[in-house]
């Protein structure tokens, strides 16, 4: 009796070990494979930011090269005498000081190219009425541009500009200062093609004080 109870204790045993084995075998390989299974590695760092290149200043404007008598003051070059003129129009007198100091502007040009731009300003003085000093002191900057372009400067580097006698440089209130202005100026407009002060500020620039223009019979002496 004791030998039929024996046979099955130890098949029930056997069945034990090899199931205790299985499940070991099964833990052993789902451990290596975890084991196995590589840490993903750190994303690397984002590269610096690049350098935004610096702004390449662009260099001052050459020195401009005065001749002769004349001289650069701020942004305008003034010269000794006058650009004389027919009474009451805008033909150009051809007399000795008119011509040099017209060619005195010509050969600044030639000898400054940096100067990109010039303008011409035409002045008159208070008689007449507003609307004829106008015309009358466009006409003549225009006159003086025609002039230094047929003695070799580029018409392009040219501007003109009547202003009449809303520019005054003293009050219109005797002869000597009616001759003070009336007259033409020079102003440097662009150097290297850039704006200068004069023309920036051109726009804001008031008129002389105690200077109301006055309206009268067209002027018979400009």
């Amino acid at each position: 009796m004791s030998k039929k109870v024996l046979f099955p204790l130890v098949a029930v045993f056997s069945l034990g070990v090899a199931a205790g084995s299985l499940g070991c075998r099964a833990e052993a390989k789902f451990g290596n494979a975890e084991a196995k299974a590589a840490t993903p590695p750190a994303p690397e760092p984002p590269p610096p930011p690049a350098e935004e290149p610096k702004p390449v200043e662009a260099p001052p404007p050459k020195p401009i090269k005065a001749l002769g008598k004349a001289k650069v003051e701020g942004n305008e070059i003034k010269i000794p005498g006058k650009v004389h003129f027919e009474t009451n129009k805008a033909t150009i007198k051809e007399d000795k000081e008119t011509k040099e100091l017209l060619q005195t502007v010509a050969d600044m040009l030639k000898e400054n190219p940096q100067i990109t731009k010039l303008r011409i300003e035409g002045h008159t003085d208070d008689s007449g009425t507003s609307e004829h000093n106008h015309t009358l002191s466009q006409a003549r900057a225009e006159a003086v541009i025609e002039w230094l372009a047929k003695n070799g400067v580029d018409k392009s580097r040219l501007e003109g500009k009547g202003l009449g006698e809303e520019r005054p440089l003293v009050k219109n209130d005797t002869a000597a200062n009616k001759e003070l202005n009336r007259r033409v100026e020079f102003k440097l407009w662009e150097l290297d093609g850039k704006a200068t002060d004069a023309q920036k500020g051109d726009s804001a620039a008031p008129a002389a004080a105690g200077t109301t223009p006055t309206v009268a019979a067209p002027a018979t002496k400009k």
